[in-house]
């Protein structure tokens, strides 16, 4: 028995000790400062410095209402209707909120009813759920990288359930987030990719570095060939049947992290990503249609700070301003049509 305590304790104790701190570390100091998906998805502690800068420019409180059950539907008297992913979720910080403050009465359907927004907003025009007596308008918004998956799983007549929710708290004192914690930092199974850019993008401590998710370039680069029709036969269709119901329709197409940066990228060995070009190529330049892109790339060429957030997936409240003007302005021009 004696041996046997004295051969663990310079084999199982040590390395015992290592898994015990590593957890400490991650339980006591990391966990607190992962700030941003990136931080939480990647576990880095960017702290909370940067986003307390930004918090000082944003409206406090969220001045639009969020649907969070379908029988509110029918009771809704808005002029606009958002129904979209992440990108239309983000309360004071997002476009409907710079929308609402121009005095534009605007509601959001939560993202945790569906999981295609097109498909979503299909059934509830088709379901009469409401008409243009109750709804001028509605903007339906999806990030570039689910747009295709999107589009294909499309099917007029197909129930679209409410979105399952697979996230769980994470436990912050498991062994399980040390072992990713390890891996991640030897370049395995990270859900985030990182990059240097030729510029300081962001007011952050490492402001020429971009944090940007793997799936900005796993969910493909492109549209697909064989799925342009569908793209057409989607767009025409949501089209149509929201002109049936009086209700003016605009796709907003929100940009990836990673294509708004994507130019940027010293010695950039990830593959080009053309989603937007593909859109308009098939689609067309037409005026229902936010490329979103287009209307922030400007900002970065001019080396405009935050237009993402560092430490996230998704854009700032200086895009979401950008956006909602973008859109009021479509309004007022779809008016004078």
């Amino acid at each position: 028995m004696k041996k046997f305590l004295i051969k663990i304790s310079y084999t199982v104790l040590p390395v015992w000790s290592i898994i015990v701190g590593l957890v400490l570390y991650i339980s006591i100091y990391a966990t607190p400062r992962m700030t941003g998906d990136i931080g939480k998805l990647a576990l880095i502690p960017f702290g909370h410095s940067y986003n307390a800068t930004l918090e000082k420019n944003i409206i406090k409180e969220t001045l639009f209402s969020t649907i969070k059950h379908k029988e509110e539907l029918a009771s809704i008297n808005v002029k606009i209707l958002t129904i979209g992913d992440s990108f239309s979720q983000q309360k004071n910080k997002g476009y409907q909120n710079y929308i609402s403050q121009k005095g534009i009465s605007i509601a959001n359907c939560y993202s945790n009813l569906y999981s295609n927004p097109l498909q979503y907003a299909y059934n509830l025009l088709e379901e009469n759920i409401f008409d243009s007596t109750n709804v001028k308008i509605i903007v339906i918004e999806s990030v570039e990288r689910n747009f295709e998956t999107n589009i294909m799983t499309f099917e007029r007549g197909k129930i679209e359930p409410p979105k399952e929710n697979k996230t769980k708290a994470p436990n912050k004192w498991s062994i399980s987030r040390a072992r990713d914690f390890i891996l991640y930092r030897l370049g395995y199974e990270n859900p985030i990719y990182h990059a240097n850019l030729d510029a300081g993008y962001f007011e952050s401590d490492n402001p020429d570095e971009l944090y940007f998710y793997k799936d900005d370039i796993d969910s493909g680069t492109g549209i697909k060939k064989k799925n342009e029709a569908k793209v057409q036969y989607v767009y025409n269709t949501l089209r149509q049947k929201a002109y049936e119901k009086g209700i003016k329709l605009f796709f907003l197409i929100a940009v990836d992290k990673y294509d708004l940066y994507q130019k940027h990228i010293i010695n950039n060995e990830f593959p080009r990503k053309t989603v937007n070009e593909d859109i308009k190529r098939i689609i067309g330049d037409n005026s229902d249609i936010i490329f979103s892109k287009y209307n922030l790339l400007p900002l970065i060429e001019k080396q405009e700070k935050d237009i993402f957030l560092y430490n996230d997936t998704h854009w700032s409240y200086k895009a979401s301003k950008i956006i909602a003007d973008v859109i009021c302005k479509k309004i007022e021009q779809s008016a004078g049509n």
